[in-house]
């Protein structure tokens, strides 16, 4: 039995009724089969259910919509305008703030849609055509401008346009997916023989990822102004990163096996209509210099206030946070990514993923002392290091790198335009050991 009105929302649940964010899920009794639904607060809503009692027929995409929603991935809904999407958002939200709802009222529909969170598996939102992983945080480029592997100042192109890399998409996966140690080619902590290795230096990189909604033809292009038409909107992305293979590999073609081995996903697609409520604006940039298609609009500039947190256990024990960071100190926003990777005339596809590149944030603390626990606003441990930051204990060890058994999650906080508290719902990973050769 599905809940009664007024819908209950636990105060912890990151799905409140004003975020309503996309993905594929399953459940035994379906056999496996992904088909698409919506979070809200301890329940999935089954969408294809909703529109076969009629939920949808007021706003006129029956025709469009069909059995769109028991396809396994999202792709065909993301493709859809920017318009005909908000449309079924705000259909949705519609019914469930009202008590006359059929949600509530048709006890078939009600026992039928509402599915308990905890029933659930969740797959890929999307099947991944493409994948760009962008550079766009000022703090990290400074700061891993020190590592061994970069050695040099931040590039003048940096301040010019979002630089990026072509990434895997083979290896790109959905939270809860375990993380096998890589190997690969490097010299291992203190010594100078090169060798096949198993990677020391296990760390995360803390981002987030737009995904691409109507497709933007070949060789057409877009502005930053034009990109939201083009963003289905956004999920939490772990880029899992070898840091002793990338210091061996980095130079001078940039990260190869280092991050190739898994990039990890939110299954949760947050639309710009619930991000709206924490606009922020993004950090000015020397774009307009170069070339109008990278310049923001002033009242929609894509970048949020996004509260970002990374949080490790280790041997079952305590969860601890070791990191926090913030969306809104981005140097480059997500709407210049879509304009960047544009230009080229390459074309984008509907699902394609762009990277954000790790989130760093300025740390305006005073020096820590030898006894202060750890609060570190930087993305990623390689960072930490680099800078000198004291790490917390986890489980009673020092931390350094992520060892075998950890379990790291990322989550994203930020506030849905109606005011409430909402999320991504998490991104996690934990880590196994590496296969034997």
């Amino acid at each position: 039995m599905g809940p009664k009105y007024p819908l209950e929302v636990p105060a912890d649940s990151p799905f409140p009724i004003g975020n309503i964010p996309f993905g594929i899920f399953s459940t035994p009794e379906g056999d496996g089969l992904g088909r698409a639904g919506v979070a809200v607060g301890s329940y999935v809503l089954e969408l294809d259910k909703l529109a076969k009692h009629g939920v949808f027929d007021s706003i006129g995409l029956e025709s469009q919509l069909g059995d769109m929603f028991l396809a396994p991935v999202l792709n065909k809904f993301a493709a859809l305008s920017t318009k005909d999407r908000s449309l079924v958002r705000t259909t949705i939200i519609k019914n469930l703030s009202d008590g006359g709802s059929p949600l509530y009222e048709n006890q078939e529909l009600n026992n039928e849609a509402f599915i308990p969170l905890n029933k659930v598996q969740m797959h890929m939102p999307v099947s991944v055509t493409d994948y760009t992983d962008f550079f766009s945080s000022y703090v990290h480029a400074d700061n891993v401008s020190g590592m061994r592997s970069f050695n040099s100042p931040i590039p003048t192109a940096f301040w010019e346009y979002p630089m990026g890399y072509n990434g895997r998409i083979s290896s790109i996966t959905v939270s809860g997916t375990d993380v096998v140690r890589p190997r690969g080619i490097f010299k291992p902590g203190g010594s100078d023989k090169t060798g096949y290795n198993t990677c020391e230096k296990l760390d995360f990189e803390v981002e987030m990822a737009s995904i691409i909604a109507t497709p933007i033809e070949a060789p057409n292009s877009v502005s930053a102004k034009e990109a939201p038409d083009h963003i289905f909107g956004y999920v939490l992305l772990n880029d899992w990163s070898a840091r002793d293979i990338q210091s061996h590999e980095m130079y001078p073609f940039g990260p190869f096996h280092s991050k190739s081995f898994l990039t990890s996903i939110s299954p949760w697609v947050v639309t710009l209509d619930a991000l709206r409520g924490s606009p922020t604006a993004a950090i000015p940039t020397v774009e307009s210099k170069v070339s109008p298609i990278l310049d923001l609009d002033e009242k929609d500039q894509g970048v949020f206030d996004v509260d970002l947190r990374a949080r490790v256990s280790r041997k079952g024990g305590e969860e601890v946070e070791l990191v926090r960071t913030k969306m809104a100190d981005a140097y480059w926003s997500p709407y210049q990514h879509v304009a960047y990777q544009s230009s080229s005339g390459c074309g984008l596809h509907a699902g394609d993923i762009l990277g954000t590149g790790t989130f760093s944030s300025p740390d305006t603390r005073p020096p820590q002392g030898p006894d202060e626990k750890s609060y570190t606003t930087f993305g990623c441990l390689a960072e930490v290091h680099i800078v000198g930051h004291k790490l917390p204990d986890v489980s009673g060890e020092k931390f350094d790198w992520l060892k075998d058994g950890d379990r790291l999650t990322i989550e994203g906080w930020f506030k849905t335009p109606d005011g409430s508290k909402a999320g991504f719902g998490g991104v996690t990973g934990v880590v196994l050991p590496a296969k034997s050769s």
